[in-house]
């Protein structure tokens, strides 16, 4: 099967979210920065290492299961004590201090590890739940 970034490619950052066109998803596990943008670049994945079409080398990458949803409402980014209500009615705030500013309305999140990524944003977030 032939793989495909889902959407933009900006590179690796040290931190890097993969989505795929197979719907996985993968974390970066290796410390690489290198730029490089690209629309829907090929991927191969093997033997627990990813390479991007267009990239110097591969990089280590691990496998994440991620829940999908959306922030209800507008988003004014990460201010260090963020409380955030998604589509799914649950009820999260920030756990780790991080400040980013970011508007977008009902931006679409990705959560693992008890860590949220909000699209549009430069890494995951450390969050806790407030409520369902």
């Amino acid at each position: 099967m032939s793989l495909r970034v889902e959407d933009e490619w900006q590179g690796w950052d040290g931190e890097t979210i993969v989505h795929l066109s197979d719907g996985s998803y993968w974390q970066q596990a290796e410390y690489l920065y290198e730029y490089r943008y690209a629309y829907r670049p090929a991927v191969e994945v093997a033997n627990g290492l990813m390479s991007v079409e267009g990239m110097t080398r591969a990089v280590r990458v691990k496998r994440i299961s991620v829940v999908e949803s959306t922030i209800d409402g507008d988003w004014r980014g990460w201010d260090g004590k963020t409380e955030l209500q998604l589509t799914n009615g649950s009820k999260w705030r920030q756990a780790e201090y991080h400040y980013e500013y970011h508007y977008a309305y009902r931006p679409s999140v990705i959560m693992f590890d008890g860590k949220m990524l909000v699209q549009g944003t430069s890494k995951p977030i450390r969050v806790s739940r407030i409520s369902r």
